[in-house]
């Protein structure tokens, strides 16, 4: 089948850059392919577009005057990046430039599918989706998102929790083990089919339903009513460990004083619970005119109020069972206690995963920045950071989830090597996004910014150079659909 020709090179040629004069419309972000001696077919994408015209003002307001048409001489001009060709496995780009006057063409789907890699690949691949304006499967590898961690960034409405969810879906059909953190709980949808199956042929993807695979575990069921209680074993915690649950940042003023109310608790009763502890400190301070004891029976009540603690808490294999996604529900619950919360079962895991306790795990963070926040500090920034840097060399994988990429932690956004990002606007995170993605150009920079909901950016992923995908139509109901505050 013969190649589409588009236009010819012109003026003044760069190795990764060049020039087109177009004589066939072509869109921004559209794959081309220009035929050398030494390489043959080289990919190449459109980055940028201009129509030039001989409409001066005067014209224009002679023919808004008389109400005649004139005859308008326009052209079509495009800049295009150099994406590469393949040759042995590796793809490369050439180290001469094009010449001018070279023709070039549409670029046909096997070009793009050799060079991108796109590939289908059943047993690792999560398919998330079409390569936007083609009939290609983009299919990121499930390991590498463990092995090197993941981000989902998009401006609120952007359609980031329906991504994750199709991700999830992905996850669950492999049998990934999976955690996430879903502050609003809109995650437990996942378990019913979904009735909305828009653009289900084209996607190739049928109405299902993971009930089966799916717990759900809360510190508040009387909200949560599908949840399981989420509770921590009162016993299992040191004097260090309660303070953290208690959210003292003095540790050191507080450290002996809890520990020897556990002490005392513990020789009178080994079922001890908080509301012992509670009556200790006071008959301490009572005793010896001590505040600190005071201030430490204030934060215990608070700590009973949570109702996080009990003499038995849920068991770390009631939480991850092998090949099943566990969706800690946090809806609400204030913020204080979600980070105790997220503190504590992430300290857990990289410390389980690490002694090979649990399998490997992939965590999911919806609302990053409220759990590592790039200004200030919450309690879960550092075992956060912790997993971010350290747990893909323990089979601990991580996905970031944000509406405000510019507010969450650098130290943790910079370690996820696969970025999927739909429409952002807010200048502050678009900036954040083009420096920490590498082959990003500025024509893609500007694309994000008006991407239509339901198309993302795809970055790393094992693919050479980052790709436009429009995301499949989800299998399961989706939770997270903004709510009318006047009836339709």
């Amino acid at each position: 089948m013969a190649l589409e020709e588009v236009g010819r090179i012109y003026g003044d040629v760069g190795v990764g850059q060049f020039k087109v004069a177009l004589t066939t419309p072509v869109e921004r972000g559209e794959y081309l392919s220009v035929e050398d001696d030494t390489h043959h077919r080289v990919l190449c994408q459109i980055s940028q577009l201009e129509r030039k015209s001989d409409a001066t003002a005067e014209r224009t307001l002679e023919t808004i005057a008389h109400g005649s048409p004139y005859n308008l001489a326009d052209a079509l001009f495009g800049k295009a990046n150099v994406v590469g060709f393949r040759e042995n496995g590796i793809v490369a780009v050439p180290q001469l430039p094009f010449k001018p006057g070279t023709t070039v063409f549409r670029a046909d789907e096997s070009l793009i599918a050799d060079v991108m890699g796109l590939k289908e690949n059943g047993k690792t691949g999560a398919y998330v989706g079409m390569l936007r304006g083609h009939a290609l499967k983009v299919e990121l590898d499930i390991n590498q998102l463990v092995q090197r961690h993941l981000s989902v960034l998009a401006k609120t409405g952007g359609g980031k929790s329906y991504l994750v969810g199709v991700l999830l879906e992905e996850f669950l059909k492999h049998n990934v083990t999976c955690v996430i953190i879903d502050p609003h709980g809109e995650y437990g949808s996942l378990r019913f089919r979904s009735e909305k199956m828009r653009n289900a042929e084209r996607f190739g993807v049928e109405s299902r339903g993971f009930k089966e695979k799916i717990l759900e575990f809360s510190p508040d069921t009387t909200l949560n009513r599908d949840a399981h209680p989420l509770t921590f074993s009162l016993k299992n915690l040191d004097a260090r460990e309660l303070l953290t649950f208690m959210g003292s940042t003095n540790v050191r003023g507080y450290v002996a004083p809890l520990k020897g109310l556990l002490e005392a608790a513990s020789t009178a009763n080994a079922e001890y619970t908080l509301k012992d502890l509670i009556r200790l400190a006071h008959a301490r301070a009572a005793e010896e005119g001590n505040p600190t004891f005071e201030s430490l029976a204030e934060k215990l009540e608070y700590l009973e109020e949570t109702k996080l603690l009990a003499p038995v808490g849920t068991s770390l294999h009631e939480l991850i069972v092998e090949g099943k996604m566990t969706i800690v529900n946090l809806r609400g619950i204030a913020p204080d206690v979600s980070e105790l919360v997220v503190t504590r079962i992430l300290g857990t895991f990289f410390e389980q995963r690490k002694r090979g306790k649990i399998p490997p795990l992939f965590i999911v963070i919806e609302e990053a920045h409220n759990y590592c926040p790039q200004q200030g500090q919450a309690m879960s920034s550092r075992i956060l950071k912790t997993v971010a840097s350290e747990g893909r060399k323990f089979g601990l994988g991580l996905c970031i989830v944000s509406q405000r990429p510019a507010r969450v932690d650098k130290n943790v956004l910079s370690q996820c090597a696969t970025q999927l990002i739909l429409q952002v606007t807010n200048p502050l995170d678009v900036r954040a996004i083009s420096q920490s993605i590498e082959g990003l150009t500025d024509g893609m920079t500007e694309i994000i910014q008006a991407l239509p909901v339901g198309t993302c950016l795809v970055s790393g992923g094992g693919f050479h150079t980052p790709l436009f995908c429009d995301v499949r139509t989800r299998s399961s109901r989706h939770g997270g659909e903004s709510i009318n505050v006047i009836p339709t």
